[in-house]
């Protein structure tokens, strides 16, 4: 796990994110995602969001290494347009120091846009 959250970035994100109190944004869990070095996240995300900012979170089985994170919108910029054939992806980009891509389902991505409103950052 260790390893992991070093190379996804998730440690490099924990310096300066972490998230220190309860987190009362909306949050859906049983999310994937992918980040740096194309380290995947299956199904053990929990992902939220609020207008204050994006909000990440491993399972108790493996949140070794990977603390919560709530991460500012300010922090985060949006690459713009979907790829992919067949499931749509939006690229989100975490941290303007570390840069880490964090690749979600374009369906997650447009419900953490609702959430953060006007807080949302504008893609580049």
């Amino acid at each position: 796990m260790h390893l992991t959250a070093m190379m996804s970035g998730w440690l490099a994100l924990s310096k300066r994110f972490r998230a220190r109190d309860q987190f009362y944004g909306m949050v859906w869990p049983f999310r994937r995602a992918r980040m740096r070095f194309y380290t995947r996240y299956d199904n053990v995300l929990e992902v939220g969001a609020d207008q204050a900012g994006l909000f990440l979170r491993m399972f108790p089985l493996f949140r070794i290494a990977h603390p919560p994170l709530l991460i500012p919108w300010s922090e985060i910029s949006v690459v713009p347009g979907e790829y992919g054939l067949i499931f749509k992806k939006r690229e989100l980009r975490l941290g303007r120091e570390e840069d880490i891509p964090l690749r979600i389902s374009a369906s997650l991505c447009e419900k953490l846009q609702r959430e953060a409103g006007p807080a949302w950052p504008v893609p580049a």
